[in-house]
């Protein structure tokens, strides 16, 4: 006689990449209803692409990693602070590296079940160029991934 066997998904740790778009909310909604769900804790991640320094018109060497990182840290602070006001355990996290590489470097340092992200669903020339984030985490994650699709811009509105 055959038993049947049930396979729960647990999820406890959520990692949440995050490039700010509209997209990246769009993830980050579904994710908080899914940490409400089960339980489970966010962890949201800001990647800065690698360039530490650049020059400037009068041949200033500017360190772009820590003008972006002090933009962005309040940034994730306050995206904290909002899902913790919604009754969520959150973290964040800032690195500078690869995106796609990050994601997955993080999500087994968080020890995440579930990666939850955006993705902006280019195709054609514009995919060939740019590449898809997303579909390089799904490859190489070490945890299911959940794509969330950016939102169509709705017919009239401004751009």
């Amino acid at each position: 006689m055959p038993t049947e066997q049930t396979t729960r998904f647990d999820v406890k740790t959520i990692l949440v990449p995050t490039d700010f778009s509209d997209g990246a909310q769009t993830a980050l909604d579904h994710a908080t209803a899914l940490a409400a769900v089960f339980g489970a804790k966010i962890v949201l991640l800001h990647v800065i692409e690698t360039f530490t320094y650049t020059m400037t018109e009068s041949l200033q060497v500017v360190n772009v990693y820590n003008l972006i990182k002090t933009a962005v840290e309040p940034v994730l602070d306050e995206m904290v602070q909002d899902l913790q006001k919604e009754h969520v355990s959150a973290s964040r996290v800032l690195v500078q590296g690869t995106a796609y590489e990050e994601i997955g470097v993080q999500a087994k340092k968080a020890g995440a079940d579930l990666i939850v992200m955006g993705t902006h669903g280019r195709r054609g020339v514009s995919h060939a160029f740019m590449g898809s984030v997303a579909e390089r985490v799904v490859r190489t994650a070490p945890c299911p991934v959940l794509t969330v699709r950016t939102p169509e811009q709705k017919k009239g509105s401004a751009a």
